[in-house]
């Protein structure tokens, strides 16, 4: 009887994690972005010259429970009104978070053998169903940033044009 009451606890416990997992995805690739809604403030929108509206909101107002993702900012991009892109973006923070959160949802990458994660700087990447996932720790100016990158296949092309568009104006601006 002990072991049956331990079990229905455990699966309890874990079952209550998962739900309770911060689901920042809050509106589906393809979307239009009337689509998006938040509770609290307005995202910032900024329209770029490649075609693009980010919308910048903290992810906070999207997972208020979980204090680890505290100073990610969740972007999410659509081109043409449809949701092509979302990202989170984690800068200056001495921890792994995003890293930790991204090995736990998506799988496990190894690191190299006696550097600190927070030395560490590269990428990963994953599929999962249509999504694409990049797992990205890199240095930016007075310091470093990890960025998780969400993109489906099912809008590839739309954001191939898009990154095309990008590295032809960073091409012209050297």
């Amino acid at each position: 009887m002990r072991k049956k009451f331990l079990l229905i606890i455990c699966f309890l416990f874990t079952f209550n994690s998962i739900s309770s997992a911060c689901n920042f995805k809050i509106s589906d690739f393809g979307d239009p972005k009337e689509k998006l809604k938040l509770e609290g403030p307005e995202p910032i929108l900024m329209p770029d010259q490649f075609g693009g509206e980010n919308f910048l909101f903290p992810i906070i107002d999207v997972c208020k429970n979980d204090k680890s993702f505290e100073g990610t900012m969740l972007i999410y991009l659509y081109i043409d009104n449809k949701l092509s892109r979302v990202q989170l973006y984690r800068a200056n923070k001495q921890d792994t978070n995003l890293m930790d959160f991204a090995m736990s949802k998506y799988g496990k990458f190894n690191l190299p053998e006696g550097l600190p994660k927070l030395m560490w700087r590269g990428s990963y990447q994953w599929e999962k169903g249509n999504d694409r996932i990049e797992y990205i720790f890199t240095n930016i100016h007075d310091g470093h940033a990890e960025i998780i990158d969400i993109t489906s296949k099912l809008y590839a092309l739309g954001m191939e044009e898009y990154n095309e568009k990008v590295g032809e104006w960073l091409d012209s601006q050297k």
